[in-house]
């Protein structure tokens, strides 16, 4: 993953909290997910 695509996800996540089509738990699961992922993963 790179970091353009990193920065994609957390953007449209960020996004679909904003717009409320997710919620508070949800949006930190998600987001605590992405970034184990891409500290799993080298981040280019």
């Amino acid at each position: 993953m790179t970091r353009e695509e990193l920065q994609a996800q957390i953007d449209e996540l960020m996004n679909q909290y904003s717009e409320k089509e997710i919620d508070e738990a949800t949006y930190a699961e998600k987001m605590m997910e992405l970034t184990q992922s891409a500290q799993n993963q080298k981040v280019e």
